[in-house]
């Protein structure tokens, strides 16, 4: 009995967490968001998301800056982002759905069985 229970936690944790992050990155905004600050053509910095013709953004971790990118190249980079979010909760959402029904076909009375 503590066995199943130890692989159905090892196989429904990651399922669900793969269902999160699936339906997080299936529900995302597609607004083009800078992490620091967004800086217009005339070099003024906007609150909000970026527009076309933003010419920078400042690329922080934590409070350093980083790094600058375009409009173009934070708009590839949060689609990378989405893509990877939503093959990740794939395979996990897959792993948890397989293994949980191995689980469960493995439970099964021997009456039951085919």
């Amino acid at each position: 009995m503590k066995h199943s229970v130890v692989l159905v936690i090892l196989f429904v944790v990651p399922g669900l967490w793969g269902a999160a992050t699936l339906g997080s990155a299936l529900t995302a905004s597609t607004d083009t968001v800078c992490p620091g600050e967004n800086v217009k053509e005339d070099g003024e910095e906007h609150p909000g998301p970026m527009r076309p013709g933003d010419t920078g953004c400042a690329v922080l971790d934590g409070s350093v800056s980083v790094g600058t990118r375009t409009y173009e190249q934070q708009r590839r980079v949060q689609s990378l982002e989405r893509r990877e979010d939503a093959m990740t909760g794939a395979l996990l959402l897959a792993y948890g759905t397989a293994g949980g029904l191995l689980v469960w076909r493995a439970r099964r009375p021997e009456s039951d069985r085919d």
